[in-house]
């Protein structure tokens, strides 16, 4: 294995993209830049993260990685909290259908998406709406 294969199995970034052309994602987020990895305005807003976890196989090929998923609201609270559990579901059914998809050469093969943390409302201290998930992903860098 090159040195490189295990920093080339990263998913987050083919996430990020995948969400970012997902008909039905984009349908109740409103357009592809309220997809990222920060929180800002405009909102509905979904942020990707990879907090600590995961397994890197002992720098094998193999590698999971845990994937956060946040759906926050306007600080108003303009979006109800069963508007944003909806966005939420969504964006995880979206990421269940990645490894059935074809992979855009060089990105990294993601072979299986499961729930680690099923989704549950943990509005910011500020009061700001959000919604929470996590998932495990699994994937390997490509051979091409």
């Amino acid at each position: 294995m090159a040195t490189e294969d295990l920093a080339r199995a990263d998913p987050v970034g083919r996430i990020v993209s995948w969400l970012k052309g997902h008909p039905s994602v984009l349908a109740v987020v409103g357009s592809a830049d309220r997809i990222g990895s920060d929180n800002r305005p405009p909102y509905p807003r979904v942020r990707i993260t990879d907090p600590p976890g995961g397994d890197d196989r002992l720098f094998r090929r193999l590698v999971t990685t845990v994937v956060q998923v946040d759906v926050y609201g306007d600080l108003d609270g303009t979006l109800a909290k069963g508007d944003l559990k909806q966005v939420c579901y969504i964006v995880l059914s979206a990421l269940a259908e990645l490894p059935d998809q074809p992979v855009p050469s060089g990105a990294p093969v993601i072979t299986h998406v499961e729930s680690l943390l099923g989704a549950g409302w943990q509005p910011e201290p500020t009061g700001q709406g959000r919604y929470i998930s996590q998932v495990r992903v699994y994937s390997h860098a490509s051979r091409v």
